[in-house]
């Protein structure tokens, strides 16, 4: 796998940084519509996939602190 790296243009005024980030929050909005499910499927599937340590569970923390 090679890595590259991309340079984005920063020096934007207010109004074309406004036009920027509304663009984005409607490109969020609709690929959450379009594949929602599928992405909220794909992390359920990763979280189904770990171990779970059972060895942590139901550990009780209620030493003492010495001071």
């Amino acid at each position: 796998m090679i890595m590259r790296i991309s340079q984005l243009t920063t020096y934007w005024n207010a109004g074309d940084a406004q036009l920027i980030i509304s663009f984005l929050d409607e490109l969020k909005e609709l690929l959450w519509a379009t594949y929602g499910d599928e992405i909220i499927g794909m992390h359920q599937d990763d979280d189904s996939c770990r171990q779970s340590d059972d060895d942590d569970q139901g550990l009780e923390f209620d030493d003492e602190i010495p001071f």
